[in-house]
């Protein structure tokens, strides 16, 4: 069924734990596109031409958050963007499939150099959400903050996580004057 709501969509996931200060959620597997990159500037634009149809297909997806940022301690940086709902001519929109690999084997081929589609997901996620930019400083104080309460709380980290790995989701547009809504994400163990 085709819908016409301009609302952002979002990765699926449940959220099992509220604990104090971060939620426990458990990610279904979903549809990104991807790509390494060194300035956030070059993964907004590459991923967001993807988005606005510049792919083999011409096909135009819905606006999608957060934007998620992954930091490796080696300094590799991959960006990502949730692909959700077709955009279609007539202005309304079409689902996406009901599973990540019938998405996968369905997703137009990318045209930007080193833009991909892969699948993401399918893990437990601890979130704690953050204000302000996303700069070196607030990630390592925002990473810190979730580290202690997991720490408090038993939980322990996935193992590229204790090794240093970590994720930013980043809300609202990419430009915006004003507060901005982050989530700093570590994958735990269940």
């Amino acid at each position: 069924m085709a819908s016409t709501s301009n609302a952002p969509e979002f990765p699926p996931y449940t959220v099992v734990k509220r604990a104090d200060g971060y939620d426990l959620r458990l990610y279904d597997v979903y549809p990104v596109v991807e790509m390494e990159y060194a300035r956030r500037e070059e993964g907004y634009a590459a991923l967001g031409e993807y988005i606005d149809g510049v792919n083999a297909a011409r096909t135009r997806f819905s606006y999608t958050q957060p934007v998620i940022m992954r930091y490796e301690p080696s300094g590799r940086k991959m960006m990502q963007m949730y692909l959700g709902s077709q955009r279609l001519a007539d202005g309304t929109t079409k689902p996406p499939a009901s599973s990540a690999a019938q998405a996968l084997a369905t997703l137009p081929a990318p045209q930007g150099s080193g833009v991909r589609v892969s699948v993401a997901g399918g893990e437990l996620v601890a979130v704690l959400r953050f204000e302000g930019y996303i700069t070196p400083t607030a990630a390592e104080a925002a990473r810190k903050q979730l580290l202690a309460a997991l720490k408090r709380d038993g939980v322990q980290l996935a193992d590229e996580e204790a090794g240093g790995l970590f994720r930013c989701g980043q809300y609202g547009a990419v430009y915006q004057l004003g507060g901005r809504l982050n989530e700093m994400m570590l994958r735990v163990k269940p």
